[in-house]
C-alpha cells in the first residue's frame, strides 16, 4: 500500500505544473469575476512553477506583445482612475499572461496532456454541477443550472468551451487510454448540464463553434464526410440537450422532482455506453439524421421555457448602443475600469444596472480606451489566422453579447484549450523567460500586499 502511495506521490511531483494549473483553474472558477488578491495568490504559485521549469519559452509575439500592451494600458487606465494599478479588472487579467507563458515553456506532449486534463476539469465541473442541481431539485429549490459558477450564463459558456475541448482531445490520433475513456464519458454530462443552464447566448455560441468545427473538418475531408460528421455531432447534442431540458422541467415544473433521480441514472448509463452510441450513429446515418432533426424541437422547447430571452437580447443591443456613445469620450485610456456603470447611471439613457457592457470589445474600448481594444482585436485576428479552434470561436461569439471574458475561470479554460503559443512563435532565452516570470511574480506580490494593506488599514 505504501509503495502505491509513494508511486502516486512521485507521479504527482513529476507533474506538479499540471496539478497547479488545474488547481488554479478550479480556484479561478470559484472566484468568478476575481479580485487582485485572489488572482495574486494564484499567480505567485504559477510564477514559482514557471521558474521551477528552468526552460526557455517559445511564444507568438503577435499575441504576447499585444496582450502585454492591453494589460499595461489597462493598468495605466486604473492608475488614472484610482491612483493605483491594482484596483479594477486589468490587474487580475495578468493571470492570463502567466498561464500563456507557462504553456509556452511546454513541449508538444506536455501541452497535449495539459489540454486533456483541462478538458477533464470541464467534465468534472459539469458532473459536480449536475449533483448540485439534483440536491436543489430534491429540496424543491431548483432553477436554471448555475453550478460551480453560480451563474447560468457563465456556466453555459464554460461548458460549451469545455465540450469543444473534449471534442478536440477525443479526435486526436492516439491510443484509447484511461484519460480518453474518462473524457468520452464526460461528454454527455457536459452537454446535458449545458442544456440545463437555458443560456440562449451559450446555445448560439455553441452553434457558431459547431460551424467553425465543420469548416475546420472540411479542410481535410469531403463534403459527404463533413455532413455525416455534422449529423453525428448534432445527434449527440440533441439527445443530451433533450435529457437536460427534461430534467429541468421535471424539477421545476412538476410535482415529482424526485423523478430526476431516474433521469440522472439514465444519463449516467448513457455516459457509460457513450462509445457504443457514437458507433451506432456513425453506422446508421438515418438515426443520426433523425436525432439531428429532433434538435429543432429541443430548441423550440428551450425558447418556450424561457421566452424572456428575446427581450433580454434586445436590452443588450440597447446597452451596446449606449456604450458606443462613450467610445470617443476618452479614446486613449477610456473612462477607467468599472466606470461605465456610474456614467450610465447619470447619462439620462436607460440604466442597465450591470457592471459590464454585454460586448467585451465595446466595454474595453469604453473603459480602457481604443488602443487597448485594438490590442485585443490583434490577438483575436492572429489566433484565428493560426487556427480555427471551435472553442475559441464559441467564446468570441458569446462575448460579443455577454460578459464571460471577465470571468477568469472561463477565459483561462479557453486559453488553455485553444491556445497554441508555440505555433508560429519565437524562442526566448532562459534568462529572458525567467525575467518575465519574475516581473509577473512581482506584480502579483504587489497586488497581494496592496489588497491586504488596504483591507486592514
Amino acid at each position: 500500500m505504501s509503495g502505491k502511495l509513494g508511486r502516486a506521490l512521485d507521479a504527482l511531483f513529476d507533474h506538479y505544473v499540471f496539478v497547479l494549473l488545474i488547481l488554479a483553474q478550479a480556484a479561478l472558477v470559484q472566484f468568478g469575476v476575481a479580485n487582485a488578491l485572489s488572482t495574486g495568490m494564484v499567480g505567485i504559485l504559477l510564477c514559482a512553477a514557471g521558474l521551477g521549469l528552468r526552460r526557455s519559452a517559445r511564444v507568438d509575439l503577435w499575441i504576447a506583445v499585444p496582450m502585454a500592451a492591453y494589460l499595461a494600458l489597462g493598468m495605466a487606465s486604473a492608475y488614472m482612475t484610482f491612483g493605483n494599478t491594482v484596483q479594477g479588472y486589468p490587474s487580475t487579467h495578468v493571470i492570463f499572461f502567466a498561464i500563456y507563458f507557462i504553456m509556452a515553456c511546454m513541449n508538444g506532449g506536455e501541452l497535449r496532456l495539459l489540454k486533456r486534463l483541462n478538458a477533464l476539469w470541464a467534465g468534472g465541473a459539469a458532473a459536480v454541477s449536475l449533483g448540485m442541481f439534483l440536491l436543489q431539485a430534491l429540496s424543491g429549490t431548483a432553477g436554471r443550472l448555475g453550478g460551480l459558477l453560480r451563474n447560468p450564463n457563465a456556466l453555459g459558456i464554460f461548458l460549451a468551451v469545455g465540450w469543444f475541448a473534449i471534442t478536440a482531445c477525443l479526435e486526436e490520433d492516439g491510443e484509447e487510454d484511461a484519460l480518453n475513456r474518462a473524457l468520452r464519458r464526460a461528454e454527455p454530462l457536459v452537454l446535458a448540464a449545458l442544456a440545463m443552464t437555458l443560456s440562449m447566448g451559450s446555445f448560439l455560441a455553441m452553434a457558431a463553434g459547431i460551424l467553425a468545427l465543420l469548416l475546420e473538418k472540411k479542410r481535410r475531408a469531403s463534403w459527404q464526410e463533413v455532413f455525416g460528421y455534422g449529423f453525428v455531432v448534432l445527434a449527440k447534442a440533441s439527445l443530451c440537450f433533450a435529457a437536460g431540458i427534461l430534467m429541468y422541467v421535471t424539477a421545476r415544473q412538476t410535482r415529482i422532482p424526485w423523478f430526476c433521480l431516474f433521469l440522472l441514472a439514465w444519463l449516467l448509463a448513457l455516459a457509460a455506453s457513450w462509445g457504443t452510441f457514437e458507433r451506432f450513429l456513425r453506422t446508421y446515418r438515418w438515426a443520426a439524421m433523425g436525432l439531428s432533426g429532433g434538435g429543432i424541437a429541443v430548441a423550440a422547447a428551450a425558447v418556450a421555457i424561457r421566452p424572456s430571452a428575446l427581450a433580454t437580447f434586445a436590452e443588450r443591443i440597447e446597452m451596446m448602443e449606449n456604450g458606443l456613445g462613450y467610445l470617443l469620450f476618452h479614446p486613449v485610456l477610456g473612462l477607467g475600469p468599472g466606470q461605465w456603470r456610474e456614467w450610465n447611471l447619470y447619462d439620462g439613457d436607460k440604466y442597465f444596472g450591470t457592471w459590464h457592457i454585454h460586448n467585451f470589445l465595446i466595454h474595453i474600448g469604453v473603459e480602457l480606451g481604443l488602443i487597448a481594444m485594438a490590442m485585443l482585436v490583434i490577438v483575436i485576428v492572429r489566433h484565428f489566422h493560426k487556427t480555427g479552434a471551435p472553442g475559441a470561436a464559441a467564446f468570441l461569439v458569446h462575448n460579443l453579447m455577454d460578459t464571460s471574458f471577465f470571468y477568469c475561470g472561463i477565459t483561462s479554460l479557453t486559453l488553455v484549450s485553444a491556445g497554441e503559443p508555440q505555433k508560429g512563435g519565437r524562442t526566448l532565452g532562459i534568462a529572458a523567460t525567467r525575467a518575465v516570470f519574475v516581473l509577473l511574480a512581482a506584480h502579483f506580490a504587489w497586488c497581494c500586499v496592496y489588497m491586504v494593506y488596504t483591507y486592514f488599514l
